[in-house]
C-alpha cells in the first residue's frame, strides 16, 4: 500500500521552484568554507559513523509517529543546507529524499573510486520524493542503512582518487569529499525531520 501526501496548493505556490538552490552567500560558505574544512578534519571512516548515527537518530525520531503524522506535510522555517522547496516536507517524504539520494551516492561513489566517470549528470530535481511513498518508508531505510557502509566499503578502491563528478550547487567533489557531504546531508534532514516534528505539535495544539 502506498500513501499520497495531502498538500496545500497555496503553500507551494509560495515556494520556489525545486533545484532553485541555497542563497549564494549559504552557497559561497558551503563550497569555500565548511566543506573544505570538513575534508580537512573528519576521515571518511568518521563521516560514515557519523551518517549512521545521524540515520538512526532519524528512524527514532520517525518511529514515534502514526501514519498520519508521519505523511503530514508541514512548513518550517529556512533552514541552512535547505533550499526553499524543500521547507514543506512530510517526515515520508524526508526519508524518501534520504533514500534516494543514498541510493544513489553508494553507487556513484565506488564508480568514482575506481577512477570511471560518471556520464550521467544528476539535477537537484532528481532526487525530489514527490511521488507515492511506499507505507513502510521507515522500514525500508533502516534495511538501507544496514547496507550503505557495508556496500561503499566492499566496493570502493581509492576513496582518496583525484576523480570527481560535479554536484549541482558546491560543484566537483572526489569519492572522499563526496562521503564528507552525504554526511552533511543527512545532518541537514535530520534537522529538517525535527523541525517538521515542532510543527505537528503546533498543529496538535491549534486543533486541541
Amino acid at each position: 500500500m502506498k500513501s499520497i501526501n495531502i498538500d496545500s496548493q497555496e503553500i507551494i505556490k509560495e515556494l520556489e521552484k525545486s533545484g532553485a538552490g541555497l542563497p549564494p552567500i549559504r552557497v559561497f560558505l558551503a563550497k569555500h568554507i565548511f566543506f573544505p574544512l570538513l575534508n580537512r578534519t573528519i576521515s571518511w571512516e568518521k563521516a560514515w559513523d557519523i551518517y549512521d548515527k545521524e540515520g538512526k537518530k532519524i528512524i527514532e525520531l520517525a518511529s514515534k509517529l502514526n501514519h498520519k503524522q508521519l505523511f503530514q506535510r508541514i512548513l518550517i522555517p529556512r533552514l541552512f543546507g535547505l533550499e526553499d522547496n524543500s521547507r514543506y516536507y512530510s517526515v515520508a517524504m524526508t526519508i524518501e529524499h534520504l533514500l534516494i539520494v543514498g541510493g544513489a551516492l553508494q553507487v556513484r561513489i565506488p564508480i568514482l573510486s575506481r577512477g570511471k566517470n560518471l556520464t550521467k549528470y544528476v539535477k537537484i530535481e532528481d532526487v525530489k520524493p514527490y511521488k507515492e511513498i511506499e507505507d513502510n518508508i521507515i522500514e525500508n531505510f533502516k534495511k538501507f542503512l544496514d547496507s550503505y557502509r557495508e556496500k561503499l566499503e566492499k566496493n570502493i578502491e581509492n576513496i582518496h582518487i583525484n576523480n570527481t563528478s560535479i554536484h549541482p550547487w558546491f560543484g566537483e567533489f572526489n569519492p572522499k569529499q563526496w562521503s564528507i557531504l552525504a554526511m552533511a546531508h543527512q545532518i541537514v534532514h535530520r534537522r529538517q525531520i525535527e523541525a517538521i516534528l515542532r510543527g505537528l505539535k503546533e498543529e496538535e495544539k491549534k486543533v486541541a
